[in-house]
């Protein structure tokens, strides 16, 4: 129904749920006024040699400038009608819409298209009696004893090996590589100098094996092989000449695995403390995965039983977003033909799991409204307040701070969500 009265005539045709085709019609005294008022502006102060000043006749003012009035005629009133038409229909487009099959002459009816698209209507006609399996994620002594592991090789100290000892995987050298011609002599009037760490493909096998062979302060002469899976194509399979000199070598020492240790890592007092953080942080972790998979089945259900496309406009927009382009204030990068082919093949590889992320995002948001699911301004405050406790600050310096990053409209999506997978989850059956 229209929100505005106009003298337009607007038909509107749906095609999809997100399609409209408008066909407008400006009835032929706008169009005299508004080309009255553009021929006004062109005249006005305009000075031609044998005529007065904002004085020409209207035979010049057509000869001269006949064409340019009637583009820019044209142009305000497509751009006006477009607008009035969208406000007189309650319209609001999700991407600038195509003005097609223009038809204009100057004292007639001006009669244009514009296809758009619009954000969908989706109809969820079947929300529940799903049956979804929660994986099932434990968390045991050995993954703590990984992370323990990892939190020690990261506290880790590099110090000297024993003069005269060779270098093994996982020793760290300082390695300085010249490449010689087939006589011998050196291609660069100096070396490159490299810190590897051995067995961490930071350089290829053939170096490392060379490096495993010196100990610091020794150099030699080797002959290696490029492998085929090298970055440099053209280097693929080739054999190079090296002088290798090995000017430092280091082993990492890991602290002892003891209460001094996890006092080290944070505020804990002994080292079982630490140890069951860790295993606390890591059962929260699968927990999550958990229910990432039960959410994630969820929706896969809900879409089969209640199929729709998404409008191309948004997943195209969607994918940008992905590609880190589409976010505010985000310049799209210059490109050379060839990296733009790159880039495009990159986001039809993307296009799957943009259309599943938009799928998603519009359900959540259907479910949100339809049940009345959004987060509450107390909700918000609530959870606010709560992280204000964790971090021993008050609430209204977390909020300026978590309103001034954007991080507010984070949270109300997120404690949205969460009560619309509630929801689901209450409709279903979670084995």
């Amino acid at each position: 129904m229209a929100s505005k009265t106009t003298d337009l005539k607007i038909d509107v045709q749906e095609g999809a749920s997100w399609s409209r085709k408008l066909s407008i019609t400006v009835p032929a005294e706008r169009v005299r006024r508004t080309r009255g008022r553009v021929v006004e502006q062109v005249t006005k102060g305009m000075r031609l040699p044998g005529f007065r000043k904002g004085k020409l006749p209207a035979r010049v003012v057509e000869q001269r400038f006949g064409p340019s009035i009637d583009q820019e005629t044209l142009d305000r009133l497509i751009q006006e009608a477009y607008k009035e038409a969208l406000e007189a229909e309650g319209l609001t487009p999700i991407a600038q819409g195509r003005v097609d099959d223009v038809k204009y002459e100057k004292d007639q009816d001006l009669v244009f298209q514009v296809e758009l698209e619009v954000r969908p209507e989706i109809e969820l006609a079947r929300l529940n009696g799903f049956t979804v399996a929660r994986p099932s994620i434990t968390v045991g002594e050995e993954e703590v004893d990984s992370v323990l592991e990892r939190l020690r090789d990261e506290r880790g100290e590099w110090v000297p090996l024993e003069p005269g000892a060779r270098p093994d995987y996982g020793d760290q050298v300082l390695v300085e590589i010249t490449a010689l011609d087939k006589d011998g002599q050196a291609q660069e009037e100096e070396g490159r100098a490299y810190r590897i760490v051995l067995g961490e493909d930071q350089a290829i096998p053939d170096v490392e094996a060379a490096i495993l062979t010196l100990a610091e302060g020794e150099s030699s002469e080797f002959d290696v092989s490029f492998p085929d899976d090298f970055p440099d194509e053209e280097r693929r399979g080739q054999v190079q000449k090296l002088r290798i000199a090995v000017q430092e070598t280091r082993k990492k020492v890991l602290p002892e695995l003891n209460d001094e240790f996890a006092k080290s890592v944070g505020e804990f007092e002994s080292l079982e403390a630490l140890r069951e953080r860790i295993l606390s942080d890591l059962q929260e972790d699968a927990n999550e995965r958990a229910e990432a998979e039960v959410r994630g089945q969820l929706i896969d259900q809900i879409l089969e039983a209640n199929p729709f496309d998404p409008p191309p406009s948004m997943v195209e927009t969607y994918l940008q977003y992905m590609m880190g382009e589409g976010r505010e204030g985000a310049k799209r990068p210059e490109r050379s033909p060839e990296e733009e082919q790159q880039y495009a093949a990159i986001l039809e590889g993307l296009r799957p799991q943009a259309i599943r992320g938009l799928k998603r995002t519009l359900v959540v948001e259907r479910i949100a409204e339809q049940e009345g699911l959004r987060a509450s301004q107390d909700e918000i405050d609530e959870r606010v307040e709560t992280i204000a406790a964790r971090h021993n600050r008050s609430p209204s310096e977390v909020w300026i701070q978590l309103e001034k990053a954007g991080q507010l409209e984070v949270i109300e999506r997120e404690i949205t969500e969460q009560k619309v997978f509630d929801f689901l989850k209450s409709q279903s059956t979670i084995a």
